[in-house]
C-alpha cells in the first residue's frame, strides 16, 4: 500500500501533516483522555502476535485509540473459514497474508503508523526482536499455538513487558493479566509441568482462562476436540475480547493503576449478562480448580469419538529440483485413501513413480455381491483420485490425471503425473482440502433441516468440470416418502441374501481389538445401532440364525430403519455417469467424493443408500436370474417405480454410481480405520 499516496490525500481536508492528523482523528477520545495521555499513546508501541479473530480486530481497536506503533506477526493466510469472527475476512482477500490485509487495514485508518512485520511468525530466532521497544503484548495467538505463547510470555516477563490475553470463550471473553514484576507467571499460574501431553497443555490453560466459567452452560462439548485443535469461537466474543484487553492496555501504558494481574482472573459474557471475577488462590494447583479440570476431562473423553482420523502434519514445500518429495507424496497417499469405499474394503494398491503415482484396482479387497464387476471399487478408486488432486492443490501441486484402458490393464486404474505450477509461492488451500480429513458416513437419523436450492445449486457447481458427470436432487417430502418406500422394499433383500449377509458380518469389528488389528471394515459402533441394535447383529452373526428369523418377518424390521433414515434426511441425492466403461465410474468416483466432500463443508452429513443401483447394475450387467423370483418381482417393481422419480434420466445408458441420503446430524461416536500406508505400496 503506498501510504505516501494516503497521506497526501488527507491535504484536501486541511489535515497538512501528521500533528494536524493526530488532533483531529482523535479529538474525541480527549475528556476520558488528556491530550498528553494521547500523545503517550502516539508515541507507544504494542506487540500483537497473530492477526486472526482477536489480533486482527486488537490491531484494529488500538489503532482507532491512537497507538502509533505496533510489531505485528502471522504467516497464515484468509480462507472462508475466517468469516465468522476475523476481521480481515473477506471474500476479495481469500489467500492473502493476514499480516498484509491487516497492516493495510490499519494504514487505511492512520497512514501514519509505524508498523514492523513478522511475516514468519513468532518463534525462538525472532522473539527478542519481536518485544524490542515494546510496551504492551496482546496476545492474538491461536489456542492451540501452546509452545510459542508460553515461549512469548515467559520472555515478556523477563524484559519487564505486560502481557495481556483475552479469549472468546462462547459469547464471553476472559482476562487475564500477567505482570513482569508481580503475580504469578504462565507456567505458575496455569500449572504447566515437564511431560504434559500438549492435551493436557491445552485443558490446562482452558481451565485457567476462566476459572468460573459461564459458557459451559451453553457450549456443546462435543464441538471440541484437543486432537483435531479445533472449536467453537464468535466475532461478538472477539470483539469483547478488544474491547476489554484494550482497556487494560490503555490502563498500563499511561500508568493509571488499578491493574490486577494472575492470579486473577475476570469473565464478562452479555449472552448470561454475567460477570465472573475473583482471585484464583494458586492458580490451577488450586484443590477445587483440580477437581474441575478432572470433570471436563471426563466431559470431553465421553464425548471424544472413537477412531478420529487427524490430518498428518503438512511437509515443507520445496521445488527448486522440481521434484516433488516423497514426504509430499505420502502426505497425498495419506489423503487419498480417506476416500470411501464399499464396506470400508479398501481396494486400492499404489507404485511411486518420480512425480508420479500409478493407481491399481485390488480385486481381492472387496468380492461382495454388490461389487459386481467391481464397479463399486473402480468408482473408490475415482474418490482416490480426486482426493490427491485436491491435496496436491495445497501444495502450488498441479496433477494430470491419465486413465488407463481397461483393455490394456486389469488393475491399473491411472496414472496421476505431479508438477509445479509456475505460481506455487501464491499457494491457495482447496476449499475442499479441510472436508477430505471431516469426511465420514453418518447412519444417526438427521434432523429434517430444509435445504435452500442455492445450496444445492452450489454442489451440484462443484462437479460442473468433471464432463460426463451429472446429480440430481430430492427434497420434497412426498417424493421422499416415495423413494423411503422403494429403499424399503429393497433393503429387505440385504438380510434374505447369504453373500450379502455374510460379507456383512466379515467386515463388522465387534471389539476395538479387533478394529485396530484389521484397520478396515466397520467398527461396531459405527453402524450406530444403539445396544439393541448390535445385540441383535451379535446374535445374528451365523446365517442360519438369520435366515430362520427373516421366516419370521425380522428382515422388515431391519429395512424399516432405512425407511426412517430417509424421512428424517433434508434430501437425497444421485450422482450418474454418461457411460458403464471403467473411464467413466472413475470420474463418476471423483464427482462423488467431491459431491461429499462439498457437503461436509455445508454442514451435512451424509450415508449412501446403494442397494438400488448395485442391485440394479448387477440386474443389467448379470441379468435377473441372479435374483429369486420372488426378488425378482420386487425389484421390477421398485426400478419401475426408481425410474419415473428420474424421468430425465436414460438408466439403460447413464450409469448409477451412488444415491445417498444427506442432512444435519450429531457427529457420529466411532470412525472408521486405514491400513498403513506400506500396505497398499511397498515403496513409501
Amino acid at each position: 500500500m503506498d501510504t505516501i499516496n494516503l497521506i497526501n490525500s488527507l491535504k484536501k481536508w486541511n489535515l497538512n501533516s501528521e500533528k494536524e492528523y493526530y488532533e483531529e482523528a482523535f479529538s474525541r477520545n480527549i475528556g476520558l483522555l488528556t491530550e498528553f495521555e494521547q500523545k503517550s499513546l502516539a508515541n507507544a508501541r504494542i506487540a500483537i502476535p497473530g492477526m486472526g479473530g482477536v489480533g486482527g480486530v486488537h490491531l484494529i481497536t488500538m489503532t482507532r485509540s491512537g497507538v502509533g506503533k505496533f510489531n505485528i506477526s502471522d504467516f497464515d493466510i484468509f480462507e472462508a473459514a475466517n468469516i465468522n469472527r476475523q476481521y480481515g475476512a473477506k471474500v476479495s482477500d481469500f489467500g492473502r497474508l493476514k499480516l498484509q490485509v491487516m497492516k493495510e487495514q490499519a494504514l487505511l485508518i492512520n497512514p501514519f503508523l509505524e508498523i514492523n512485520e513478522f511475516p514468519e511468525g513468532i518463534n525462538k530466532s525472532n522473539v527478542d526482536l519481536f518485544l524490542k521497544d515494546v510496551d504492551v503484548v496482546l496476545d492474538g495467538l491461536d489456542f492451540f499455538n501452546f509452545d510459542i505463547r508460553r515461549l512469548l510470555f515467559k520472555k515478556a516477563r523477563e524484559k519487564g513487558i505486560y502481557v495481556i490475553t483475552a479469549a472468546p470463550l462462547g459469547f464471553s471473553s476472559a482476562l487475564l493479566v500477567f505482570a513482569p514484576d508481580k503475580g504469578m507467571g504462565f507456567d505458575e499460574y496455569f500449572n504447566i509441568t515437564k511431560g504434559m501431553k500438549s492435551e493436557e497443555q491445552y485443558l490446562a490453560f482452558a481451565m485457567g482462562l476462566a476459572p468460573r466459567p459461564t459458557h459451559a452452560k451453553y457450549m456443546d462439548f462435543s464441538k471440541v476436540d484437543f486432537k483435531l485443535k479445533k472449536g467453537p469461537s464468535l466475532n461478538v466474543s472477539c470483539q469483547i475480547c478488544s474491547g476489554i484487553a484494550g482497556t487494560e492496555a490503555i490502563r498500563i501504558i499511561l500508568k493509571r493503576g488499578g491493574i490486577k494481574p494472575v492470579p486473577y482472573y475476570f469473565q464478562f459474557d452479555p449472552y448470561l449478562m454475567k460477570l465472573r471475577k475473583g482471585k484464583l488462590f494458586l492458580g490451577n494447583k488450586n484443590p477445587v480448580q483440580r477437581l474441575k479440570t478432572r470433570i471436563v476431562k471426563y466431559l470431553l473423553e465421553k464425548n471424544k469419538k472413537k477412531f478420529t482420523c487427524i490430518m498428518p502434519e503438512l511437509p515443507e514445500i520445496s521445488s527448486n529440483s522440481g521434484i516433488i518429495s516423497g514426504k509430499i507424496i505420502e502426505f497425498l497417499l495419506k489423503a487419498g485413501i480417506q476416500a470411501p469405499s464399499g464396506d470400508n474394503a479398501q481396494p486400492w494398491k499404489f507404485s511411486i513413480l518420480e512425480n508420479s503415482i500409478l493407481i491399481y484396482l485390488d480385486k481381492e479387497a472387496d468380492e461382495s455381491f454388490f461389487n459386481i464387476n467391481q464397479i463399486a471399487s473402480i468408482i473408490s478408486c475415482g474418490a482416490v483420485i480426486e482426493n490427491i488432486k485436491i491435496a496436491a492443490s495445497t501444495f502450488g501441486i498441479k496433477t494430470n490425471i491419465n486413465y488407463v484402458s481397461d483393455k490394456k490393464s486389469e488393475n491399473l486404474m491411472a496414472k496421476l503425473d505431479f508438477y509445479f505450477m509456475e505460481d506455487n509461492q501464491k499457494i491457495k488451500k482447496h476449499i475442499l482440502f479441510d472436508s477430505i480429513w471431516k469426511r465420514k458416513t453418518n447412519r444417526k437419523f438427521y434432523d429434517n433441516y430444509s435445504v435452500s436450492s442455492a445450496i444445492l445449486n452450489d454442489i451440484k457447481q462443484s462437479i460442473s468440470s468433471l464432463s460426463g458427470t451429472n446429480i440430481q436432487f430430492l427434497t420434497e417430502r412426498g417424493k421422499l416418502k416415495h423413494l423411503a418406500r422403494m429403499v424399503y422394499k429393497v433393503d429387505q433383500i440385504r438380510t434374505q441374501n447369504r453373500s450379502l449377509h455374510e460379507h456383512l458380518n466379515k467386515m463388522i469389528r465387534f471389539s476395538d481389538q479387533e478394529a485396530l488389528i484389521k484397520r478396515d471394515g466397520f467398527p461396531l459402533k459405527n453402524l450406530e445401532a444403539g445396544i439393541a441394535g448390535e445385540l441383535f447383529l451379535k446374535a445374528t452373526k451365523s446365517w442360519q440364525v438369520m435366515n430362520a428369523l427373516n421366516k419370521t418377518g425380522i428382515s422388515k424390521i431391519a429395512a424399516f430403519h432405512s425407511y426412517k433414515g430417509i424421512l428424517s434426511s433434508s434430501g437425497v441425492a444421485l450422482v450418474t455417469v454418461d457411460g458403464f466403461d471403467q473411464a467413466s465410474f472413475l470420474t463418476g468416483g471423483r464427482a462423488l467424493e467431491r459431491t461429499w466432500l462439498a457437503l461436509i463443508r455445508q454442514g451435512f452429513c451424509v450415508q449412501p443408500m446403494t442397494a438400488i443401483t448395485l442391485f440394479w447394475l448387477r440386474w443389467l450387467i448379470k441379468g435377473k436370474n441372479e435374483f429369486p423370483g420372488s426378488q425378482q418381482r420386487l425389484l421390477a417393481g421398485v426400478w419401475k417405480d426408481f425410474q419415473k422419480m428420474y424421468p430425465d434420466i436414460d438408466f439403460n445408458s447413464k450409469g448409477p454410481v451412488m444415491l445417498f441420503r444427506f442432512g444435519k446430524s450429531d457427529d457420529i461416536s466411532c470412525g472408521t480405520l486405514r491400513k498403513d500406508l506400506k500396505f497398499f505400496v511397498s515403496n513409501v
